[in-house]
């Protein structure tokens, strides 16, 4: 709550992570032979709607790369499971749905109304706009995502956990941090994994295998369209800010925070997106990709088992990363802070207008 309240952007950017890898797992099962896995199917299974039960040990979740290693390496069949099935066990309310998109619709129409009447906009309604501009964004990139899924599905399997690290060789020799399955993917990058060991926090839920999965992996989007859209959906969160660039505020300085405000947010956002992308696209191998293409005569990675390896070798968090994210990530959060802050102090002084109301027969032609 308080992370979609200082950086509704930041759950946003979990979304569209979130859809990235739906869409990664259907491209990967589909290559594979397996047409009917969609994406409702890769957001089920990375959120934990499918269960391992091994012979002999406990049962622990499972994620879409997991599963499609056990298809094929003859562990378990393909899941019967239909895109319908799917979606049967979310318990995603569409009247809900509708009636929430219906009341944030509403408050548009009425602040584009005062806007055109010429009545001041507060900053509360102000920054209300921005944030139910990203819930939209978020109720779409989620949109095939199904919600509070009690009952996962159980895959029971004949081999051990033994047996599948023994089989998979040297690429399962290192201890696992998550779940047995951490040499296929291990979720990274994580809070758990990733951030935790570092600051001595308590490292989650203490059971190993965990039980659930975590829900806290970093959004690796890429550098591809979603990437584009997202930074667009960002930009123009940040932009509405901007439209109080000359309200009424209280004191002169507690405008000039604002315009200060303002511009850190979208400098950092903008600093934010280019230093992900450009981490997302080696965490991918998209610009080894492109490089290989632009200059097939230096191609030394030649295969995507190779590239995968070295995809894997690749270190998610550097260093470098790490020091420029720090002070930017310090200088939105103060900025933001202060937005947070300023809606509900600049509520002390408000113009008489603020008060009035849209007429709305001004609207209907009428002699």
């Amino acid at each position: 709550m308080v992370q979609a309240i200082m950086a509704p952007e930041f759950v946003l950017g979990f979304a569209t992570g979130q859809k990235v890898e739906a869409g990664r797992s259907v491209q990967a099962f589909r290559a594979a032979g397996y047409p009917n896995w969609t994406k409702r199917h890769g957001f089920y299974a990375n959120m934990g709607g499918f269960v391992l039960q091994p012979r002999g040990w406990c049962s622990f979740p499972i994620n879409a790369k997991q599963l499609l290693y056990l298809i094929q390496q003859g562990y378990t069949t393909y899941p019967t499971l239909t895109e319908k099935e799917v979606w049967d066990k979310s318990k995603a309310d569409g009247f809900q749905k509708t009636l929430t998109c219906l009341q944030t619709g509403w408050f548009i129409v009425q602040t584009v109304g005062r806007a055109i009447q010429h009545l001041p906009v507060t900053t509360l309604e102000l920054t209300t706009l921005s944030f139910v501009f990203c819930t939209l964004a978020m109720y779409f990139q989620w949109a095939n995502k199904p919600l509070d899924v009690e009952s996962p599905t159980i895959i029971h399997i004949e081999a051990t956990v033994e047996d599948i690290l023994i089989n998979a060789g040297h690429r399962a020799s290192k201890p696992y941090q998550q779940t047995p399955l951490d040499f296929i993917d291990d979720q990274s990058p994580s809070w758990l994994t990733e951030v935790q060991p570092h600051l001595r926090f308590r490292r989650g839920p203490p059971e190993r295998p965990l039980p659930r999965f975590t829900n806290d992996r970093f959004p690796v989007i890429g550098a591809g369209p979603e990437a584009i859209i997202f930074f667009f959906v960002d930009m123009v969160y940040c932009a509405i800010h901007f439209i109080g660039w000359n309200f009424d505020f209280p004191t002169p300085i507690e405008m000039t925070l604002w315009r200060a405000s303002c511009l850190a947010m979208t400098i950092c956002a903008v600093i934010l997106w280019i230093c992900e992308t450009y981490q997302d696209g080696h965490r991918v191998g998209r610009w080894r990709r492109w490089h290989n293409k632009l200059f097939p005569e230096s191609h030394r990675v030649a295969t995507m088992s190779s590239m995968e390896k070295a995809e894997r070798a690749a270190v998610f968090i550097p260093v470098w990363e790490v020091a420029v994210m720090i002070p930017v990530t310090v200088i939105y959060t103060l900025a933001r802070t202060y937005i947070v802050v300023e809606i509900f102090l600049s509520q002390r002084s408000l113009p008489a207008d603020a008060f009035a109301t849209v007429q709305w027969t001004e609207f209907i032609p009428h002699l």
